[in-house]
Protein backbone atom coordinates (compact mmCIF):
# COMPACT_ATOMS: atom_id res chain seq x y z
CA UNK A 1 0.00 0.00 0.00
CA UNK A 2 1.30 3.40 -0.99
CA UNK A 3 1.61 6.56 1.50
CA UNK A 4 -0.76 8.14 -0.66
CA UNK A 5 -3.40 5.06 -0.01
CA UNK A 6 -2.51 5.67 3.56
CA UNK A 7 -3.39 9.40 3.44
CA UNK A 8 -6.46 8.88 1.41
CA UNK A 9 -8.09 6.61 4.28
CA UNK A 10 -7.26 8.61 6.93
CA UNK A 11 -9.24 11.18 5.63
CA UNK A 12 -12.05 9.13 5.03
CA UNK A 13 -12.43 8.33 8.94
CA UNK A 14 -14.61 10.13 11.52
CA UNK A 15 -14.24 11.62 14.48
CA UNK A 16 -16.29 8.73 16.30
CA UNK A 17 -14.56 6.55 19.00
CA UNK A 18 -14.75 3.87 16.28
CA UNK A 19 -13.86 5.90 13.29
CA UNK A 20 -10.57 7.13 15.39
CA UNK A 21 -9.78 3.48 16.44
CA UNK A 22 -9.65 3.05 12.37
CA UNK A 23 -7.09 5.75 12.31
CA UNK A 24 -4.60 4.46 15.21
CA UNK A 25 -4.62 0.96 12.86
CA UNK A 26 -4.38 2.84 9.53
CA UNK A 27 -1.23 5.19 11.06
CA UNK A 28 0.08 1.39 12.69
CA UNK A 29 -0.02 -0.37 9.74
CA UNK A 30 1.24 2.54 8.05
CA UNK A 31 4.00 2.57 10.00
CA UNK A 32 4.67 -1.16 9.36
CA UNK A 33 4.64 -0.57 5.90
CA UNK A 34 7.39 2.15 5.88
CA UNK A 35 9.55 -0.01 7.83
CA UNK A 36 8.90 -2.88 5.47
CA UNK A 37 10.02 -0.81 2.70
CA UNK A 38 12.73 0.49 3.98
CA UNK A 39 13.94 -2.99 4.88
CA UNK A 40 12.65 -4.26 1.46
CA UNK A 41 10.65 -6.31 2.31
CA UNK A 42 7.22 -7.84 1.00
CA UNK A 43 4.03 -9.05 2.45
CA UNK A 44 4.93 -12.77 1.99
CA UNK A 45 8.32 -11.86 3.86
CA UNK A 46 5.87 -10.57 6.53
CA UNK A 47 3.84 -13.58 6.26
CA UNK A 48 6.40 -15.75 6.98
CA UNK A 49 8.13 -14.47 9.67
CA UNK A 50 4.60 -13.71 11.28
CA UNK A 51 3.78 -17.49 10.88
CA UNK A 52 0.55 -16.79 8.66
CA UNK A 53 -0.67 -16.40 4.73
CA UNK A 54 0.32 -13.68 2.65
CA UNK A 55 -3.59 -13.59 2.32
CA UNK A 56 -4.02 -12.26 5.43
CA UNK A 57 -1.40 -9.49 5.83
CA UNK A 58 -3.17 -8.58 2.82
CA UNK A 59 -6.32 -8.54 4.42
CA UNK A 60 -4.78 -6.75 7.42
CA UNK A 61 -3.42 -4.11 5.14
CA UNK A 62 -7.15 -3.31 3.37
CA UNK A 63 -8.45 -3.01 6.68
CA UNK A 64 -10.54 -6.08 6.58
CA UNK A 65 -9.28 -7.50 9.84
CA UNK A 66 -9.32 -6.98 13.22
CA UNK A 67 -5.79 -5.02 14.14
CA UNK A 68 -5.40 -6.66 17.72
CA UNK A 69 -2.71 -5.95 20.50
CA UNK A 70 -1.48 -9.62 19.68
CA UNK A 71 -1.66 -8.99 16.00
CA UNK A 72 0.69 -5.26 16.65
CA UNK A 73 2.87 -7.07 18.35
CA UNK A 74 3.41 -10.27 15.98
CA UNK A 75 4.00 -7.36 12.73
CA UNK A 76 6.50 -5.36 15.29
CA UNK A 77 8.47 -8.93 16.21
CA UNK A 78 8.25 -9.50 12.17
CA UNK A 79 10.11 -6.30 11.47
CA UNK A 80 12.36 -5.97 14.30
CA UNK A 81 10.96 -3.49 16.28
CA UNK A 82 8.72 -3.01 19.67
CA UNK A 83 5.27 -1.43 20.18
CA UNK A 84 4.63 1.16 22.09
CA UNK A 85 1.01 2.44 23.45
CA UNK A 86 0.33 5.48 26.00
CA UNK A 87 -2.19 8.37 26.50
CA UNK A 88 -1.94 12.53 25.17
CA UNK A 89 -3.44 15.09 26.00
CA UNK A 90 -6.27 16.25 24.50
Amino acid sequence: MTTQSFDALMKQLGDTPEGQAQHLAVAFLAQVNARMQSRGMSNAELARRMGTSAAYVTKLFRGNANLSLQTMLKLAQAIGVGVHIGLIEK
